[in-house]
Parts: structure tokens; C-alpha cells; sequence
């Protein structure tokens, strides 16, 4: 029994195929859009809706219907500082910092969101799937 070495040589058409790949590899991922997102944070009371620059690092405090609840804007993440609801389960979610994610102290009712800033512009206008 004899083993047989084979010799594997590309052939041109290979190297054609290969380009073609690469070009339309690179030429697909140059088309995806990679805009940086802008994300702003947007407090809801039952009074009214505050809206602020992620980028900016304050802190304040926001009138619930129990007392005042003190946020912390700090390095592109959001937190709830101190609150007067009983159980402070608000405080201990920690730190927020990507568009979607949220904070809620129920007992007085304040809602902490980041969102993309060009969504919420493009989308405050429009009905959702569930509207029709």
C-alpha cells in the first residue's frame, strides 16, 4: 500500500474567486452604517418629562409623588442616588449606560431611560405595530 502526496496548487480561477470574495466582503461591510450613537436620558414623574445629555456628568433630584428621588449622571452611566420609597430596590439596580436600558422606583413613580437620541427623534412621531 502506497500513500500518495498530493500537491495542492491554486489555480487562476481560484485567485479570481478569492478577489471576488474579499471585494465583496469589504464592499458589504463599508455600507454598513457606523454612526456613533448620541444617547440622552429621559426622566418620566407624574408631573413631567426631563431630558439630558448622557455626555454630561451632573447630578439633580426629580419630584415623585413621595418625595424627591437624587439621579446621578457620571462617565456615560446613569444611577438613582437616594429615594424615599421604603424598600430602595431603585438604588440597588446599579448603574444604566446603553439606549434601552431603565431604572424605576414604582413606589414614587419615576422612570429613569436612556435612549438613542436620532430614534427617539425619528420614531416620537410614528405609530408603532400595536397602534394598528
Amino acid at each position: 500500500m502506497s500513500i500518495k502526496k498530493h500537491n495542492f496548487l491554486l489555480k487562476p480561477l481560484d485567485f479570481v474567486t478569492i478577489l471576488l470574495f474579499l471585494v465583496t466582503f469589504i464592499i458589504f461591510f463599508s455600507m454598513i452604517k457606523t454612526k456613533a450613537q448620541k444617547l440622552i436620558i429621559e426622566i418620566s414623574t407624574p408631573e413631567e418629562i426631563y431630558t439630558y445629555d448622557m455626555a454630561s456628568n451632573r447630578e439633580f433630584s426629580v419630584e415623585g409623588t413621595l418625595g424627591q428621588t437624587k439621579i446621578k449622571i457620571l462617565d456615560n452611566t446613569a444611577s438613582i442616588m437616594s429615594s424615599p420609597c421604603s424598600n430602595k430596590t431603585c438604588i440597588h439596580q446599579g448603574k444604566i449606560s446603553k439606549a434601552g436600558q431603565w431604572l424605576c422606583c414604582a413606589p414614587n413613580q419615576v422612570i429613569v431611560v436612556i435612549k438613542d437620541s436620532g430614534q427617539a427623534a425619528e420614531k416620537s412621531n410614528e405609530p408603532d405595530a400595536i397602534s394598528f
